[in-house]
């Protein structure tokens, strides 16, 4: 009987059900925008099956009676704080990826990181001025705030450069396929769920975030240090060596460090915690592509070293790995040399930036410290 009823609703009837489970399901200050985006998304099925199309007529009321937020008092979005972070962050991450063929002592990329600087500075300012900040910046005197974002951070820069660096040597070095590349890094994950899930909250109910959270850094360090190892000809063992404890650091430091962030705000401020989390992983992936990115091509273009061939044909393989293999021979071999030097340079760096970022948080998650520094909640 349920199965004949399922059967006899047609397309039409079932974009008002979607729509009213987009908003009953969606964040609460964006209520009206959630219900037109999954309108829209199924008005061209549904003008091919029933010939009609509510979206209009659906996106007209929504925006007459649903609410933009089901809070009265809810904040109006900061948009000169928002273009000053997006373009901050732009030409941050712009001069950064232009680096290794501009260099990096180079006019335009010097004047382009000042430039990030000049508004971040300018974001900061506008923040602490603001009576509805975007984001503010104060929230970073809690030590668990700022313990847990710099965690989640360092997390994600290291991981996304390193697996912008290892899908490139697996395919491009190893000779790999894109479905063996994706096996071959599966116990990664394997190893991750299992001490996300349950080793590291039952280690921190324990012992305390601050172990927990500085021993998974610790270990993500490690596991970089030995990636770093990998060349031209190593097996896969090399790899699932440093895979081990990668997924196990990773999983031991991000869910201590996700409860540090929210647990350092009142039931208020939740919110906020959550977004931060989500920026701090964001944030980390895109410079992690960035700046490792950036080591690994400067040290490739510094050591593939191509003497009696035309200029043309020398600077494309300079540009890219995948073209020098293409070209073949003697060029893809020394071109992949060279990228495995360059990112053994690249995880190198990795692994030293979250050593100290283990320090930090050791410092920031002292014995004695209190998640918050003022003795004041937080508005």
């Amino acid at each position: 009987m349920a199965s004949q009823y399922r059967m006899r609703i047609s397309p039409a009837s079932y974009a008002p059900n979607a729509a009213a489970r987009a908003v009953a399901s969606a964040p609460p200050k964006r209520s009206a925008s959630w219900c037109i985006i999954s309108v829209c998304s199924t008005s061209r099925s549904n003008r091919a099956t029933s010939g009609s199309c509510p979206a209009a007529a659906t996106i007209s009321r929504s925006l007459r009676f649903v609410p933009e937020s089901a809070d009265p008092d809810a904040p109006k979005l900061d948009l000169i704080g928002a273009l000053l972070s997006v373009i901050a962050l732009g030409v941050l991450v712009y001069s950064i990826i232009e680096a290794p063929t501009q260099g990096w002592g180079s006019t335009r990329t010097l004047g382009g990181l000042l430039i990030a600087l000049v508004f971040i500075v300018a974001f900061l300012g506008w923040e602490l001025s603001g009576d509805e900040p975007l984001l503010d910046p104060r929230l970073f005197g809690l030590r668990g705030f700022s313990a847990g974002t710099l965690t989640v951070t360092l997390q994600f820069f290291g991981f996304f450069g390193f697996v912008f660096l290892i899908v490139q040597y697996l395919q491009l070095v190893l000779g790999y396929s894109a479905l063996v590349a994706a096996l071959a890094v599966a116990p990664l994950a394997i190893v991750l769920m299992p001490f996300a899930r349950g080793i590291a909250p039952r280690l921190a109910a324990r012992l305390g975030a601050r172990p927990v959270m500085v021993s998974g850094l610790l270990l993500l360090a490690v596991a970089y240090a030995i990636l770093a190892q990998l060349d031209a000809a190593s097996s896969y063992w090399l790899l699932l060596c440093g895979l081990v404890p990668l997924g196990a650091g990773m999983g031991l430091a991000m869910t201590p460090a996700t409860s540090a962030i929210t647990d350092a705000l009142p039931p208020a401020k939740q919110g906020v915690g959550s977004a931060m989390n989500d920026l701090a992983r964001e944030l980390g992936a895109a410079l992690g592509i960035a700046v490792l990115g950036s080591i690994m091509q400067s040290v490739y273009r510094d050591n593939l070293h191509l003497a009696g061939l035309p200029a043309q044909v020398v600077e494309q393989a300079r540009s890219s790995l995948g073209i020098a293999t293409h070209i073949g021979g003697q060029v893809a071999e020394h071109a992949q040399n060279a990228f495995t030097g360059g990112m053994q340079s690249a995880l190198l760096w990795a692994a030293g930036l979250l050593v100290l970022a283990a320090l930090a948080v050791a410092a920031l998650l002292t014995a004695k410290a209190s998640t918050r520094t003022t003795t004041e909640p937080i508005e």
